[in-house]
C-alpha cells in the first residue's frame, strides 16, 4: 500500500555487489517484492537479547542511496 522495499545487506567478508543482488531478486521474486533500495553495512546488525533484529534502530542507522530501479 505505497510502501517501498529496501534491503540491508551485511558484508562480513569483502564487498557486496548490491546491483547483482537486486538482479538476482528480479529473477526469483515477484516484482513488488524486489527491493528498490539497498544499503550495505559492515558492522553488526542491532539485535535484542533474544537475537531478534531491532528494525527501528536499524532504520535509524541506515543511509539510503538513490533508488536502484
Amino acid at each position: 500500500m505505497g510502501e517501498k522495499v529496501g534491503a540491508v545487506l551485511f558484508a562480513a567478508h569483502g564487498e557486496v555487489d548490491a546491483v547483482a543482488v537486486i538482479a538476482h531478486c528480479r529473477e526469483h521474486l515477484a516484482d513488488f517484492k524486489v527491493p528498490q533500495y539497498a544499503a550495505v553495512v559492515t558492522g553488526a546488525l542491532p539485535r535484542n537479547a533474544g537475537g531478534k533484529l531491532l528494525k527501528d534502530r536499524l532504520r535509524g542507522q541506515v543511509r539510503w542511496e538513490a533508488p536502484l530501479r
